[in-house]
C-alpha cells in the first residue's frame, strides 16, 4: 500500500522508517495521506510533466481549480496538482493563505494590491501582475483577514 507524508521535517525519518519497516511504500501521489495533528506543510507536491516537485509554500502566489485541473502558481511557473483544492487548503497555514472564492486560494504575503469591485467584490493584484476575484461568497472572509 502507497502512503504520502505529510509530517514535520523532525519526525519524517523517524516515521518514514517504521512506515518502510511495516511494508508500506512512500510516494506522492499514493492514495493514502498520513498527516501530522496540528501541523501545516512547509511545501506542497506537484507534478510537471510526469516530474514530482514539492515547491515550498513561501513561493507559492496562488492555487486554482478550474474543473479538475488544479495549478499552482509561483512566480516563474506554474505546476499541476492532483490534490483537490479543498485537500490543499487544509494543509494551508490559514494565517499564510486565504480561500477567495470558490476556485481559488491566495498566499497573503504575495499580494500587491486591493481593489474594491462592484457587487461586494474585491479584485486583487499579487506581486507577479496577476488578478484574481474576491467572490462575493468569501468578501467577508477577505475583508476580515485584511482587516479592511
Amino acid at each position: 500500500m502507497k502512503i504520502k507524508l505529510e509530517v514535520s521535517a523532525e519526525s519524517l525519518n523517524d516515521i518514514s522508517q517504521k512506515l518502510i519497516d511495516m511494508g508500506f511504500e512512500l510516494s506522492d501521489d499514493a492514495d493514502y495521506i498520513l498527516v501530522e495533528r496540528n501541523r501545516y506543510s512547509s511545501y506542497i507536491s506537484c507534478k510537471n510533466q510526469d516530474i514530482s516537485y514539492h515547491i515550498p509554500t513561501d513561493e507559492v502566489l496562488y492555487i486554482e481549480s478550474m474543473g479538475h485541473d488544479i495549478t499552482l502558481h509561483t512566480k516563474d511557473k506554474i505546476y499541476k496538482c492532483s490534490e483537490p483544492l479543498a485537500q490543499l487548503e487544509k494543509f494551508l497555514n490559514p494565517n499564510e493563505f486565504v480561500r477567495i472564492s470558490k476556485s481559488v486560494i491566495i498566499a497573503v504575503n504575495k499580494v500587491k494590491g486591493i481593489r474594491v469591485a462592484l457587487s461586494q467584490k474585491f479584485i486583487v493584484t499579487l506581486c507577479n501582475g496577476d488578478k484574481v476575484d474576491v467572490t462575493r461568497s468569501y468578501y467577508y472572509i477577505f475583508k476580515n483577514h485584511f482587516g479592511i
